[in-house]
């Protein structure tokens, strides 16, 4: 069901996500949109498993990083002009085996970067 934004900004709200058994969002077309969520019929496997907590443990390391790291991130990613964000980069970079990667934009922008942050305890 779709609703003109108009109506719910209205009441000041933005609503994105599942609530209360329902799930809504913004559409491209910018209308407020929302439909009964729904359960996967079929577990996730093994390996989809593995790369969600991949993914979920990523995201939680740039959470953890200090803004001194993210903004060093920021910069080799602006310097090397590249089409994705520093996040985006620091994903990409923690979930796939691109040894090279890291070395090519510290070749190019003479920025050094590290998947290992200030705040990530040492083994």
């Amino acid at each position: 069901m779709q609703t003109k934004p108009n109506l719910i900004s209205l009441y000041g709200l933005n609503i994105q996500g599942d609530l209360g058994g329902m799930t809504a969002y913004r559409s491209a077309r910018q209308r407020f949109t929302w439909f009964a969520a729904t359960t996967p019929k079929i577990a996730a496997s093994i390996p989809q498993a593995a790369q969600r907590l991949k993914w979920a443990q990523a995201a939680a390391l740039w959470s953890a990083m200090s803004e001194q790291d993210k903004n060093q991130w920021r910069d080799a990613t602006r310097k090397a002009r590249l089409c994705i964000t520093a996040y985006n980069l620091w994903i990409h970079a923690l979930t796939t085996p691109a040894a090279d990667l890291l070395a090519t934009i510290a070749r190019k922008t003479g920025i050094t970067l590290s998947t290992r942050t200030q705040n990530e305890p040492t083994p």
